[in-house]
């Protein structure tokens, strides 16, 4: 019997409550994936995964290897190349093109909304006996392996690195926090900083300096250059992230009350040291580079205007919710100020 997607969440939970026992080869697992595919313990489990790839969540493998750890009857291997959605029982079988997770998609939140999946339900004994002779295969096979610790630890980098590069599938436009849900932003390397000051003259001075030299170096080269334009960010702490991971979203609010959208843009892992004129103190600027975009979102100047707008009302409880840098410098990711502004 064919299952479309409005139906496939519906089949799948009521194959799980009827079968005794349930092997699962399944590539890709979302959150709560294991309360999903396995809401009795005391049913037997076997799970074939793809951990390596990134794209399970590893905090579901991780849990299903403690379920497997306690519980001898509950059993979960790895398979690097694997890519199939098989879900099999004693008397019937999924085969189709959904992962799992809590809602039976293998999803994170509004991602589910996206996918148009499909599948073949089954109680046909010959193709029973089929999916099941495969299943014990690659079970037994060189294909697969146990889970270690070291394994989970890696597949959170991948996992990280996977959700942070998936497809955009949110609205289009202009980058907006209304074109977005919180989900949509959940994983991303993108951040917004506060902060409640300009860099001070030593700091503008060093920046400057910097800037006319990488002009000399790059004078008279034909080649189109990315710019010499730099911002300046005065002695914060080693805490922000300074490399070319992250993108920003500059945010200064004013004693008087004032918000205004900087730009976005991404640090350089470039640091210039300075003394303070008036004590001789040690200071330092870490310059990043402006974009013109957010998330590849469009982000110019009315672009910024109308995000500050949407900012100002709630400013104050951002700045409260967000990470502490300095006394005058805070980071939040952008996730959560989106849940903050649509909450």
């Amino acid at each position: 019997m064919f299952i479309g997607p409005e139906q496939y969440q519906k089949c799948l939970r009521a194959m799980v409550a009827k079968e005794e026992a349930l092997d699962v080869a399944v590539a890709f697992w979302g959150e709560g994936g294991e309360a999903f595919i396995h809401p009795e313990d005391g049913k037997p489990l076997r799970v074939i995964c793809n951990l390596r790839s990134g794209g399970s969540n590893p905090a579901v493998i991780k849990r299903l290897v403690a379920r497997a750890g306690r519980l001898a009857h509950v059993e979960i291997r790895q398979c690097d190349r694997l890519h199939a959605k098989l879900v099999i029982g004693p008397s019937q079988a999924i085969i189709g093109s959904a992962n799992v997770s809590a809602n039976g998609l293998g999803l994170e939140g509004s991602e589910v909304a996206h996918w148009l999946e499909a599948a073949i339900h089954t109680v046909d004994e010959q193709e029973l006996k089929s999916a099941q002779q495969w299943f014990d295969h690659l079970w037994s096979s060189t294909d697969t392996r146990a889970i270690s610790t070291e394994d989970l630890a890696d597949a959170v980098a991948a996992y990280e690195k996977n959700r942070d590069g998936r497809p955009d599938y949110s609205r289009k436009g202009p980058f907006s926090f209304v074109n977005y849900s919180v989900a949509d932003l959940e994983g991303r390397h993108a951040y917004a900083l506060l902060y409640r000051t300009r860099p001070g003259p030593e700091a503008d001075a060093v920046t400057q300096q910097h800037k006319e030299q990488e002009r000399r170096l790059h004078a008279g080269e034909s080649v189109k250059s990315e710019g010499v334009a730099r911002w300046a960010f005065e002695t914060w702490p080693d805490s922000l992230d300074t490399t070319e991971k992250n993108e920003y979203l500059c945010i200064i609010w004013t004693e008087r009350g004032s918000v205004r959208v900087d730009g976005a843009c991404r640090m350089t892992d470039t640091r210039l040291h300075f003394a303070y004129k008036k004590n001789n103190s040690n200071g330092w600027v870490d310059l990043a580079k402006p974009a013109s975009t957010m998330l590849g979102r469009r982000l110019i100047a009315a672009d910024c205007q109308r995000v500050a707008r949407v900012l100002k009302p709630k400013i104050e409880d951002i700045w409260n919710a967000a990470e502490e840098l300095d006394d005058d410098a805070r980071r939040i990711h952008l996730s959560k100020l989106a849940g903050m502004l649509q909450g």
